[in-house]
């Protein structure tokens, strides 16, 4: 399956970019972000519909990806897609991995027991659901009917971890998989073997707490991430790099958040010296536009000719511009990257 998760994904690059269509016309600009009145007054922009659901957690560096879900069940319905170049631009490459991280997630909800309860519980309104990885938890964004999947999942032989008065996490014995569900939220997530002290009952808790609203988001209890997430653009495919120190330790940038047995992965060495990244890649029609805000800790701090040297590199067109501490990008692509 991981063969043929990367082989759709890279399709996005060489004969597929129109397969991200479904998030052409709302995805220029925040299109499914939403407002928040505590807002202040010097920031701008709209915070995604899924910031809610992003928990604080107590590591210094933050990571996250989305995906809308019709983007994302157009990548994994399409079988018959070639491999495409792989990208050596990271404005694309890193949107790239985001897909290759979620529909590995996606695949692991196909596998799994509860799937009927997703499945029949789901009631949210076409197009409107978002699905986020961000701090080992795979999960869906959208309106679901609580009730029933609590029932269902009972019926899967699901055991109840932990529950609040708004959300409920299970556990599945057989295959160790952890599961909450709120009325917004569908999450899970697995132990990892490579990391002995992730917990994901602690983690799919924390998630699904927060998207009920008896959590503190990352979002209200981080200015800068705030910020980064208010200015970023975040419909199509995001992902997002951050710390709360001066700027991102050496080992953050070398240690890739996920990666392809066969060489695709996150890259962001560009960023060195900044403390964080957003990155957004969308289509319309047959072009494709990828987005990106870079944010020092300081206007000194700021490293346009790194950027320049790394980003945008496969594209007709590139803009920089530095804004203060933050450097915003924006880049187009047509031509090698549209469907022929």
């Amino acid at each position: 399956m991981t063969d043929l998760c990367r082989r759709n994904a890279l399709s996005l690059l060489g004969g597929g970019m129109a397969l991200l269509a479904g998030c052409s016309e709302s995805s220029n600009g925040n299109g499914n972000g939403t407002e928040d009145s505590s807002e202040s007054d010097s920031i701008d922009g709209n915070l995604p519909s899924y910031a809610s659901t992003l928990p604080t957690n107590e590591r210094s560096e933050y990571f996250y990806g989305a995906i809308d879900v019709e983007t994302m069940n157009t990548l994994l319905d399409d079988e018959g897609a070639e491999a495409g170049r792989e990208p050596t631009d990271p404005l694309v490459g890193n949107p790239v991995v985001v897909a290759l991280l979620c529909s590995f997630g996606v695949q692991q909800l196909v596998d799994s027991a509860g799937r009927n309860a997703y499945t029949e519980n789901n009631e949210t309104a076409d197009g409107e659901e978002q699905f986020v990885y961000a701090d080992g938890v795979y999960a869906f964004v959208g309106s679901y009917d609580r009730t029933g999947l609590e029932t269902d999942l009972e019926a899967a032989s699901y055991t109840v971890e932990s529950e609040g008065n708004a959300y409920v996490v299970y556990t599945d014995s057989e295959s160790d998989e952890v599961v909450g569900v709120s009325g917004g939220v569908y999450a899970y997530s697995y132990p990892n073997g490579a990391d002995s002290e992730f917990d994901p009952v602690a983690a799919v808790e924390r998630t699904v707490a927060t998207a009920a609203g008896d959590r503190e988001p990352k979002h209200e209890a981080d200015e800068g991430f705030d910020r980064l997430l208010r200015t970023g653009e975040n419909g199509g495919i995001a992902c997002c790099l951050y710390t709360d120190s001066d700027e991102f330790a050496a080992e953050t940038l070398s240690n890739d958040q996920a990666a392809d047995d066969e060489g695709l992965q996150f890259e962001f060495g560009s960023v060195e010296g900044s403390h964080g990244v957003h990155q957004q890649l969308a289509v319309t029609g047959s072009d494709a536009t990828a987005n990106a805000v870079v944010t020092y800790g300081s206007e000194d701090r700021v490293d346009e000719a790194r950027l320049k040297s790394s980003l945008g590199t496969e594209a007709e067109t590139v803009d920089f511009v530095t804004n203060g501490s933050g450097v915003d990008i924006e880049a187009e692509y047509g031509g090698e990257f549209a469907r022929e």
